[in-house]
């Protein structure tokens, strides 16, 4: 399930990252590009 507002899917994509998710896979669960698994890495 993809989180509908930004500030939800950053803290999927933080959540599966301290769970052990690759960035590439990231990625590809939720059906984004690089620059926003950076993003959301490293916004507060």
């Amino acid at each position: 399930m993809t989180p509908k507002s930004r500030t939800g899917l950053y803290a999927a994509i933080r959540r599966d990252h301290r769970a052990g998710l690759s960035k590439r896979a990231l990625m590809r669960n939720y059906g984004v590009g690089h620059p926003t698994v950076q993003q959301a890495l490293t916004s507060p």
